[in-house]
């Protein structure tokens, strides 16, 4: 299993970084690799992405189920893969910093299971910090593109 945490400051108010979290389909597309995604109901989405593993470039497509929203705060969620056997969870988290920005933190845990599993486990120990980076720096641009 591997997790990684990443967190950018970002001069916006509450609501606007709380809406822009809520709103699955605009940070979907911002995942490195993104090809399309789904929203089947406001608690759930198929996400397919190109997965950069090293020597291996493939489709990953995964099912996304909120698992919580806090109001203001937290949008939990698990990861079911439809296409290989990676599960895994992960949130954001938006807290206030002193000087009236706020702090976004993503959060990505990720695990490989079946007969596969000893061998895409240490390739994601790569992939999932570079992966919940990238998101969460690109949330934060593109959330500070349109709050100004």
């Amino acid at each position: 299993m591997t997790t990684s945490v990443h967190q950018e400051v970002i001069q916006i108010t509450k609501e606007d970084l709380w809406q822009f979290i809520q709103d699955k389909g605009r940070w979907a597309v911002l995942i490195p690799g993104y090809l399309h995604h789904e929203l089947p109901s406001a608690q759930q989405m198929i996400w397919v992405f190109q997965g950069d593993f090293g020597i291996i470039q493939k489709a990953v497509k995964l099912q996304l189920d909120e698992t919580t929203s806090v109001e203001g705060g937290k949008l939990a969620f698990n990861l079911v893969g439809l296409s290989d056997n990676i599960n895994g969870s992960g949130y954001f988290e938006m807290t206030p910093a002193n000087d009236g920005s706020y702090l976004l933190t993503g959060s990505l845990t990720m695990t490989a299971g079946g007969f596969l599993a000893a061998m895409i486990n240490p390739v994601l120990e790569g992939f999932v910090p570079k992966t919940v980076e990238a998101l969460v720096q690109a949330m934060a641009q593109e959330v500070s593109k349109v709050n100004n």
